[in-house]
């Protein structure tokens, strides 16, 4: 049986794509524990896995322990990490030249 922590670190890309459309998550951008513990909350819910707040912290904390090995996430403090993922990269906005 797949574990909890399993369903999310086998399929990294999916759950950065629902983190992404939940909160602002891009190509270096910082996230927070509590976001990613949310995260992982609603993520497994979506997967008709519910988790307490409790089980779900011990989740998030092996979630980020791989994550960092991955080199998905960077810890950047206590409570943050930024996120190393090239496909989040927003595009650059080109400002069209101010006719006169």
């Amino acid at each position: 049986m797949i574990s909890h922590v399993q369903i999310i670190t086998n399929s990294p890309i999916e759950f950065l794509n629902y983190l992404r459309s939940k909160y602002s998550v891009f190509h270096m951008s910082n996230v927070f524990y509590r976001d990613l513990t949310y995260g992982v909350t609603e993520y497994l819910a979506k997967r008709n896995v519910n988790v307490g707040i409790t089980k779900a912290e011990a989740i998030t904390h092996e979630v980020i322990t791989n994550f960092e090995k991955r080199n998905i996430l960077r810890r950047v403090n206590a409570q943050g990490w930024v996120v190393i993922y090239p496909e989040f990269t927003t595009p650059k906005v080109v400002q069209a030249p101010i006719q006169k």
